[in-house]
């Protein structure tokens, strides 16, 4: 069990070094570590402690993924001399593991949120002051006092033009986890990291699948050349998709898309479209100066109010689980230790989950190019690397872009591509150079070479491709 605080037996000890808006992975975060520097914390959470990403996004979604992950496996151990006849899945068995494992890491956030004597409060915050909040819940309305807030209320899914959504035919992001059975066809607006992974899955439980992009390519926000090998895989695993295109209309469980072709899925789901949760109630008495929907934040995630932090979602400088957690770190330490938080967006590794993994960090070829930034390119194929032979696993690449100073950019399409690109991002942050990468061993055999390999690359070194006819 959490604590959960009688904040009325409290009344001569209300006052919080930070109260914190949002317990996601950017809320829970900056708890800990504000209680680890010896604060008196907040936290303040309307419904499940974890957030989105813990309940409705990031964790469930990877658990349904690694199901299918594995049963497309088990379907070709034959290659590998081990027999396994009348291999199936039962959906209902990977809803119930998927939702144990929640259970299991929420478990463990409240354990953790207790054993850092964090005060979780329970309900709807409510601002009365520049220094108080009024939290309402089933029990009553309680205030607290405060010397600093940070908001991290997330976003949430919304419509498109066209596109509605009902929650019965039209499915958001929430919806599509609470499906308990599997419809046969799907189409899935929006090529972002949910819309592949979530076309990926029902591919992968032998459904038909279609997408819909607006962009002229899938994965618009990665690299071209991650665009084209995830739509190359899409091709061969027959997942039909429509680029440069969007829903005209839906009438009678009939899509109509711009490109004239009519689709008549069981569902659709909305992979697109998210909003920032800044209508906090009584927020207008901060009189927070605003970026668009997003609070503006400075370069240490303060607002326009000098004790009033904002990170996460609701900033809309990076909305990803582990950028809101980097910054209630930094958010928390400027605070507390009047530390610079001095956050390189350049640096966050970007990453979309299925097989193959998808990942990126930094500038794309495209961007480099634009601002005329002059660079060396290498790519490299996961099929020259030892491991990836004896496993079988030889799809993908991985490419760098470079100057004799820095990685200007990196992207991976291979399996473990999310841990692969996390060494890159581990060098890159840490200013070593392509020139010192070269000179790190690699064990062997791992895919771990084909980083090295890559660097190599940068330099016409690479050793287990032919040299580059120039």
């Amino acid at each position: 069990m959490v604590n959960l605080v009688n904040l009325k037996d409290k009344e001569d000890d209300m006052i919080y070094d930070i109260a914190i808006i949002g317990a996601g992975p950017g809320g829970y975060v900056a708890a800990i570590r504000a209680a680890q520097l010896g604060a008196k914390v907040a936290l303040i959470e309307k419904e499940e402690v974890g957030g989105v990403c813990l309940n409705k996004g990031c964790i469930p979604s990877k658990a349904v993924i690694t199901s299918v992950d594995r049963y497309i496996a088990a379907k070709n151990l034959s290659r590998f001399g081990i027999k396994a006849e009348n291999v199936g899945y039962d959906y209902a068995e990977i809803f119930a593991r998927k939702e144990k494992t929640v259970q299991k890491l929420a478990r463990g956030l409240g354990q953790l949120i207790k054993a850092n004597n964090i005060d979780l409060l329970r309900g709807n915050a409510t601002i009365q002051s520049a220094d108080s909040l009024k939290i309402v819940s089933q029990t009553g309305n309680q205030e607290i006092q405060f010397k600093n807030l940070i908001i991290a209320t997330g976003s949430r899914p919304i419509s498109l033009p066209n596109a509605e959504i009902d929650h019965s035919f039209v499915l958001d992001t929430d919806d599509i986890l609470r499906l308990e059975t599997l419809p046969e066809s799907v189409l899935v607006v929006g090529s972002g990291a949910s819309g592949i992974e979530w076309s990926r899955i029902f591919s992968g439980l032998d459904k038909k699948v279609a997408v819909v992009e607006i962009a002229p390519h899938l994965a618009p926000m990665f690299d071209i050349s991650i665009s084209e090998a995830i739509e190359k895989t899409f091709k061969r695993k027959k997942i039909d998709f429509y680029t440069s295109t969007k829903v005209e209309k839906i009438e009678n469980k009939k899509v109509s898309l711009s490109n004239g072709v009519e689709l008549t899925p069981d569902i659709v789901f909305l992979a697109a479209g998210r909003a920032p949760n800044t209508e906090i109630e009584g927020i207008e008495r901060l009189n927070l100066e605003m970026s668009g929907r997003f609070f503006k934040v400075d370069n240490n995630l303060r607002t326009s109010a000098s004790n009033v932090y904002a990170i996460g979602d609701v900033t809309g400088l990076f909305p990803v689980a582990h950028v809101a957690s980097h910054q209630a770190i930094k958010a928390v330490e400027h605070i507390l230790l009047n530390k610079e938080a001095d956050i390189n967006y350049l640096n966050v590794p970007s990453v979309i989950y299925g097989h193959p993994e998808a990942a990126g960090v930094g500038y794309t070829e495209n961007q480099l190019i634009e601002k005329g930034i002059p660079h060396q390119k290498s790519v490299f194929p996961i099929a020259a690397i030892g491991r990836a032979v004896v496993e079988e696993e030889i799809e993908g690449f991985i490419k760098i872009l470079a100057n004799d100073e820095e990685i200007l950019g990196a992207h991976v399409f291979s399996q473990n591509g999310a841990e692969l690109i996390q060494q890159i991002v581990i060098a890159k942050s840490s200013g070593v150079s392509p020139e010192k990468l070269k000179d790190v061993i690699f064990s062997h055999p791992t895919l771990s070479e084909a980083v090295h390999e890559s660097i190599l690359g940068v330099f016409g070194e690479a050793l287990h491709i032919p040299p580059v006819k120039k």
